[in-house]
């Protein structure tokens, strides 16, 4: 195996340890954030002078030309470090080739290179939670927004609400998670370079300059602690595992409502599948792997947090274990994103069906009792005590609220209680849709309402788009500035 192991240890690992000890099969994630690490590490050692112009400019070339080019890291290597410090000493030779590796060690160069593809996952993940935003506030906005629901409490029928306002509750709580997750990106976002294997270095290299080639905001200042902290990637996966539970409970509750016992929505047919030997089913398997997945996102933040829990100071190889479980909730995460905004964006409302269903399900008994309240002067707890009696009784002769005559309710509800309503307050307060105006308190489901959070809402999208925008735009010209300047000395090493 092609491993630097110095003059310390004689030989080399035997085949089973050197892949029980690689990480080379997710290596892959970090191939780019590595090369450009060097290449700001040569600037800050031709800065200082530790590096003349002809060796840098022979060092950047040959990691220039590997940009984009490592894809993997073959089986007999130990890590993506090494394949790019072999192919660069294969390049340039090894007289310059092992000037790169001054005043650096892996361990600074992987916990800057893990956060540097974070925080590209972040911006990718944001993204994708913008996307489902979008797509629940469109259809929430849609004509069918209106339609009213039964809203749920302990999966019975508690009072009646509109799409809209279930499309913006699922949004509202998905906001938040971009906002977690958004706010992690200050953390996420120091650079640990410099700090090489926990004391530093000798050289007097510039970490600041080296963190701005590299589009970080600042340092993580203690040596010790840049490189043996990943408290930043548990607070991700922990952001990441809150937002899968969301979009976990909003695929379950759509598994349910496609079911033939509610039959509330129909499913896309590209967001399904049939049966091998039932012709009839219609399997709703995107939202199964959506509820699966965030079952995946919580074993990773679980495994995240068992290996970090009884490590010392500074850096253990058991933290080489912690990335794959930091990349597989990322992949996890953004993935099921886009898929449930496609979802959202597809389904179908069975109208008819939620209408049927509600009609039958007594929601409407919270607004009778309130009837009696405002209009009957009656204590809330007795009209509540004479609702229930009259729900029970109707129910034992399979009727609800909204099918019985309103003229037959208002007598049951003089003689239950002795309070004369007119038929006309009845009327209105077993029906569904009037149930859902009246409640126009602020965050209420009443139309007037759910336009005003539908319109607040869809504005903020555009302050949320451009946060990740402006994110991206400084790493971009950060990335732009120092391959700006490694050109100048590539040309200059060049005509030298």
């Amino acid at each position: 195996m092609k491993i630097t192991r110095g003059g310390r240890l004689a030989g080399d690992l035997t085949g089973d340890v050197a892949r029980f000890t690689s990480s080379a099969e997710h290596d892959h994630y970090i191939a780019d954030a590595v090369v450009e690490i060097n290449m700001a590490h040569v600037l800050a050692l031709t800065s200082s002078k530790y590096i003349g112009k002809v060796d840098a400019a022979a060092l950047l070339s040959a990691l220039n030309s590997l940009y984009g080019k490592v894809k993997h890291v073959p089986p007999d290597m130990e890590d993506i470090h090494m394949v790019v410090e072999e192919e660069v000493t294969r390049l340039v030779g090894q007289e310059t080739g092992g000037k790169m590796h001054t005043g650096k060690s892996r361990n600074d160069q992987v916990a800057t290179a893990i956060r540097m593809r974070l925080r590209a996952f972040i911006i990718e993940i944001c993204g994708g939670i913008i996307l489902l935003q979008r797509s629940l506030l469109q259809r929430a906005a849609a004509p069918e927004g209106r339609t009213v629901v039964p809203g749920y409490t302990h999966l019975q029928h508690a009072q009646p609400v509109t799409i809209a306002h279930w499309l913006l509750a699922h949004h509202d709580s998905i906001k938040r998670s971009f906002e977690r997750i958004l706010g992690s990106y200050p953390r996420v976002n120091l650079c640990p370079m410099g700090a090489a294997a926990l004391a530093g270095t000798g050289f007097n290299i510039d970490r600041s300059k080296v963190a701005g080639y590299l589009g970080f905001d600042g340092l993580l200042e203690n040596t010790m602690d840049a490189v043996a902290s990943r408290d930043f990637a548990l607070e991700v996966a922990s952001s990441l595992a809150i937002l899968m539970v969301d979009l976990s409970r909003f695929a379950e509750e759509m598994i349910v409502w496609s079911s033939s016992e509610f039959g509330y929505i129909e499913v896309p047919d590209d967001h399904a599948s049939t049966s091998s030997i039932m012709p009839q089913k219609k399997n709703p398997v995107t939202l199964e792997i959506v509820r699966a997945k965030c079952g995946s996102v919580l074993g990773d933040l679980v495994s995240l947090m068992a290996i970090m829990k009884a490590l010392p100071l500074a850096y253990n190889l058991d933290m080489q274990e912690l990335t794959p479980h930091l990349w597989d909730a990322c992949e996890s995460t953004a993935v099921s994103l886009k898929v449930l905004a496609d979802f959202v964006g597809k389904v179908k409302f069975n109208e008819a069906r939620i209408r049927a269903s509600l009609d039958r399900g007594s929601s409407v008994a919270t607004e009778l009792a309130d009837v009696l309240v405002r209009e009957g002067g009656m204590p809330f707890r007795r009209a509540h005590h004479v609702v229930g009696s009259l729900v029970r009784r109707l129910s034992a002769e399979g009727l609800s609220l909204s099918e019985v005559d309103p003229e037959r309710l208002r007598e049951m509800i003089a003689a239950e209680s002795g309070v004369e309503l007119t038929k006309g307050s009845v009327e209105r307060a077993v029906s569904p849709a009037m149930n859902v105006d009246v409640r126009s308190v602020r965050g209420g489901p009443s139309y007037a309402e759910a336009q005003r959070m539908i319109g607040e809402r869809m504005r903020s999208l555009g302050d949320e788009e451009s946060a990740v925008a402006s994110i991206r735009c400084r790493i971009d010209r950060a990335r732009d500035e120092m391959m700006g300047e490694v050109a100048v000395i590539v040309r200059s090493g060049a005509s030298s």
